[in-house]
């Protein structure tokens, strides 16, 4: 699966009518199906703030506390920094970043998180 990922952000970096879109969405779904989540984790892709592509891991802490102590950005770290065309995106200078949606105690708050400029 992960050449199969490799080959897709190749194309999409080559073709100039796609090489404005970052592929958030597509990143984020490959997270989610190929590498081992925190239980209760789920990574989105938000889009582009102000220059900085925003994703969003949603953590259900009430039902799976547990985890609670790993940071988003160290998630986000692993498949932007383990995965060669995302490797290169960040060192071609993409600025990536991870907020946290936590639901704790039945309430849900959102930290905006660290940004991931470089492996």
């Amino acid at each position: 699966m992960k050449n199969w990922f490799i080959v897709l952000a190749v194309a999409c970096a080559a073709s100039p009518a796609v090489a404005q879109d970052f592929p958030g969405a597509m990143i984020a779904d490959f997270y989610m199906e190929n590498f081992s989540t925190p239980k209760g984790w789920t990574l989105s892709y938000k889009g582009n703030e102000r220059g900085t592509q925003v994703f969003v891991m949603d953590r259900d802490l009430d039902a799976f506390p547990q985890p609670g102590f790993l940071q988003p950005i160290e998630q986000l770290r692993r498949v932007m920094c383990g995965d060669e065309a995302l490797k290169a995106m960040i060192a071609a200078g993409t600025i990536v970043r991870v907020d946290a949606r936590d639901k704790q105690d039945g309430k849900t708050s959102v930290t905006k998180g660290p940004q991931l400029t470089r492996c």
